[in-house]
């Protein structure tokens, strides 16, 4: 497949898939995630990767939702099909997190297994701020961080630092921007080295479902609203 949003390169049995639209701070819009979920189906078939890292091309990591994609678009873009093949994978994901981490930028960030973030990094669930749902993150964020701190990030759209987030349990390792790749490259090569099927089936167990049939049905009801009774595919 040709990618136009995104950059896929595998090198010694890591996967790194960038989020290339840097001149809108890799805001994400359809298209991008559309491409996003081929790349995962991509590495997942590849006995050759062992784990994949998600990043940003140039200062940002993602900016949330590209408000220049089209209103016709929505319904598709609130799917969960993405999140739940980012979630599910079988391979260990990680991401690499600098400058801007919001909104759906955050949450793609969120439902990989491991994060490092730069020093400069900035995270929010801010989707409730521009009248839309952090979807992705009303399952796994709570288990992550705890209720509290959950009902914060989201009811109040907060953005909070690379520290605050490492302080909250939110993120693995903060290390400085220039040494971002690196740390995420040695974290990855790491479980490279461990026994892939005991890696592999340490992950299924850890996962649970992105979402139980109550938060669908409260996401589907939400964005019904939202979007003037159009569906959610």
């Amino acid at each position: 497949m040709n990618y136009t949003k995104i950059l896929l390169e595998k090198k010694e049995q890591i996967a790194i898939i960038t989020l290339n639209q840097p001149d809108k701070l890799n805001a994400i819009n359809l298209e991008m995630k559309n491409e996003l979920y081929a790349a995962l189906v991509d590495v997942e078939a590849d006995e050759s990767i062992r784990v994949v890292i998600l990043t940003g091309a140039g200062r940002s990591f993602c900016s949330g939702h590209d408000n220049d994609d089209s209103m016709e678009t929505l319904p598709e873009f609130a799917s969960l099909k993405e999140e739940e093949k980012l979630y599910h994978l079988a391979k260990p994901t990680i991401a690499a997190v600098k400058g801007y981490a919001l909104g759906d930028g955050a949450q793609q960030a969120l439902l990989c297994d491991l994060i490092v973030a730069g020093e400069d990094a900035v995270i929010g669930f801010i989707g409730p701020e521009i009248g839309a749902l952090c979807y992705g993150a009303y399952t796994v964020l709570p288990a992550v961080v705890g209720s509290r701190q959950a009902n914060e990030l989201l009811l109040t759209c907060k953005r909070i630092s690379a520290r605050e987030a490492y302080r909250i349990g939110l993120v693995n390792q903060v290390v400085p921007g220039e040494e971002l790749m690196d740390a995420a490259l040695e974290m990855a090569g790491s479980i490279v080295k461990l026994p892939s099927k005991s890696i592999q089936y340490t992950k299924k167990a850890l996962r649970a479902p992105l979402a139980t049939d109550h938060h669908l049905a409260t996401v589907e009801e939400g964005w019904r609203d939202i979007l003037g009774g159009l569906k959610v595919n």
